[in-house]
């Protein structure tokens, strides 16, 4: 009677760890979270199935730009998974006036493939305009581009702080690697001056399989898992 006790714990203990290890294996868990002079020494984050690497950043005429202080985040909600630039990218000028901000990075999905990249803008301006390009590309950073949107944004302050959102970039046929590139365009377009900032640039992303179907799809291989290891100890 004890043996066979031992030998339904032992056969539930070790689904739980197959259970556990096969969810791990399918989206290992990394840093979330990291400056962007971080990620552009190196750092990658990870979140389900997805890998962001190769970060990198090019600022002129910026008046408000730190990179150890913009935090990028990756998260997920509601099966959909996010990064998020927050901190604070300004222009200010008392005359006449333009800048610029590229933001580079890869994301990877593996596995599943990434077939579009939804993004938006929170910020304000008086007198200012902001234009953003963005192209997401295979092969290398300006090499095949499979994805392409252009937002021109003139109005951020009826009402303040009025979230932007920007065209989908629509990746026909879906890739599991991208490199996108996102230029920010700021411009002050009046003699008596004016500004133009950016608190969050985010960015979804929306592939096939989800990940919330492929972790679905695992979880139920080992409730299967458990239930044949249970009927085993049973003819015990």
């Amino acid at each position: 009677m004890t043996m066979k006790t031992f030998k339904k714990n032992f056969g539930m203990a070790a689904c739980i760890g197959i259970l556990a290890a096969s969810a791990t294996s399918v989206f290992a868990q990394g840093f979330t979270n990291g400056t962007l002079a971080q990620l552009a020494a190196g750092q990658t984050l990870s979140l389900d199935d997805k890998i962001f690497s190769g970060f990198s950043y090019q600022a002129n005429g910026l008046t408000s730009f730190d990179p150890n202080q913009i935090i990028v985040t990756a998260t997920e909600s509601g099966g959909i998974d996010y990064l998020t630039w927050s901190g604070n990218i300004a222009l200010v000028s008392g005359g006449f006036a333009s800048a610029n901000l590229v933001l580079n990075y890869i994301v990877t999905a593996n596995p599943g493939a990434i077939s579009m990249i939804d993004q938006s803008y929170t910020g304000s301006a008086i007198n200012g305009l902001l234009a953003v390009d963005e192209t997401a590309a295979t092969g290398a950073f300006g090499g095949t581009v499979v994805g392409y949107s252009h937002l021109d944004a003139g109005d951020f302050s009826d009402p303040p702080a009025e979230p932007v959102q920007g065209d989908n970039l629509i990746i026909n046929p879906s890739q599991s690697v991208l490199y996108v590139t996102k230029g920010l365009n700021f411009a002050v377009n009046s003699p008596n001056g004016g500004f133009v900032q950016i608190g969050q640039v985010e960015q979804s992303f929306h592939q096939v399989p989800e990940p919330s179907a492929m972790l679905l799809g695992s979880l139920g291989g080992g409730l299967l898992l458990v239930l044949r290891l249970r009927r085993l100890a049973r003819r015990d």
